[in-house]
């Protein structure tokens, strides 16, 4: 999953995104029976499905599968701001005629599940832009895909990382984490700091997830089930 998650988002991403923001892709799609447009295309794979010479060449890829490894063909689909990969068989050619089958029933669903996406996160921009400081900061890390997010940093370079909550708070930040590593099992630690402020951090699954909490007349009791 970590080299996968790379390929995907340090190399295949990448090169598409310069044509979608030049315009050079036809973004939708009418051409689809019963009329159902959408925005679906294939990263990997044919680029044109309307070309009866195109070409259905996948990246390959191989799982190791117990004691073996699988050898299958890397599908990338894309739709908006969606993309979603399928891994088939690669002792099973793929022919322009699957491809077209496989987007016209993905297309059109992917495309609505990205717009719901979309709405339901302006939604939420909305509604925390009209709010004062929020009552918490994260940070959370996934050791598996290194995926990352965190509200604490306001802006990171490799010479400078700002950070909006108090030194003395992301020092609590980094003991915690000191603990976590001592240990293989899930953790849960809880910190109340000298400020009035509570620190939480949870450690589940390779997994770690740090909050601080802006809520200084809490208890214990309150701020576990927060």
């Amino acid at each position: 999953m970590r080299i996968l998650y790379k390929y995907l988002t340090t190399s295949l991403f990448p090169r598409h995104i310069e044509p979608e923001l030049a315009g050079r892709d036809s973004p939708i799609r009418a051409e689809m029976p019963g009329n159902l447009q959408h925005y679906g295309r294939f990263l990997t794979g044919p680029l044109n499905l309307n070309d009866p010479d195109a070409k259905c060449r996948f990246p390959k890829i191989f799982v190791n599968t117990d004691d073996t490894y699988e050898e299958l063909h890397l599908i990338v689909y894309k739709a908006m701001s969606a993309a979603v990969c399928f891994m088939i068989d690669a002792s099973i050619p793929p022919t322009l005629d699957f491809c077209r089958r496989l987007d016209g029933v993905v297309g059109p669903q992917l495309t609505v599940l990205a717009s719901d996406i979309c709405e339901q996160l302006n939604i939420n921009k909305r509604t925390s832009g009209s709010e004062k400081e929020p009552q918490f900061k994260f940070i959370y890390f996934n050791h598996m895909n290194l995926a990352e997010k965190s509200t604490v940093h306001m802006r990171k370079t490799p010479s400078v990382s700002l950070t909006s909550v108090h030194p003395d708070l992301m020092k609590i930040l980094g003991d915690i984490n000191s603990d976590f590593t001592r240990v293989d099992e899930d953790e849960e630690i809880i910190v109340k700091a000298m400020s009035d402020y509570w620190v939480v951090g949870k450690k589940s699954d390779r997994r770690e997830l740090y909050v601080i909490l802006n809520q200084k007349n809490a208890n214990l009791i309150e701020v576990n089930g927060k």
